[in-house]
């Protein structure tokens, strides 16, 4: 939801590179914009799958339950991990997160493979450290600037909610 009139042109003016249009075929660019646009098919796909999102976030809200019940309180301080809070009612749960003991660098890429190569469950990482990647190291950032958050994106993964 936006604000007004004004915030609403800006909002699109960012969408689509930061051009203006104007007339039959005016066009300019007053600001760096990104390309946060759908292509047609996909916006069709996406207005296909709306009638269904309250099946769709109910599924997920029973995969998450299943997650939180499997993961109990067992495990020593190694396997331990921390779950977002249990929120069956505001949470669509597009990811479910875990955040594992504490652990050396390489061990989260050896868990997430270790999990697939036996079958279990595939695991995904989308919460790197940003001031970690090459642009940010190129405009000063460096390793140990948020180590709370290099700890954290060390140890969190991502676990699938959709069945097979």
């Amino acid at each position: 939801m936006l604000n007004d009139e004004r915030e609403a042109k800006l909002a699109e003016q960012y969408r689509l590179q930061g051009v203006v249009r104007s007339g039959f075929d005016g066009m300019e660019v007053e600001l760096v914009g990104g390309k946060f646009n759908l292509t047609d098919v996909a916006a069709r796909v996406g207005l296909g799958q709306l009638p269904h999102l309250d099946e769709f976030t109910a599924k997920r809200r029973e995969l998450a339950r299943l997650l939180f019940r499997a993961a109990g309180n067992s495990g020593g301080p190694r396997t331990r991990a921390w779950f977002a809070a249990a929120d069956f009612t505001q949470s669509n749960w597009h990811m479910f997160q875990v955040v594992l003991a504490e652990s050396p660098a390489d061990d989260q890429a050896r868990r997430r493979d270790g999990a697939a190569a036996r079958g279990w469950i595939g695991t995904g990482v989308h919460y790197p450290a940003i001031h970690l990647f090459a642009l940010y190291r190129k405009l000063g950032w460096k390793d140990g600037d948020f180590p709370h958050a290099e700890k954290t994106c060390r140890n969190i993964l991502t676990l699938p909610l959709f069945r097979r």
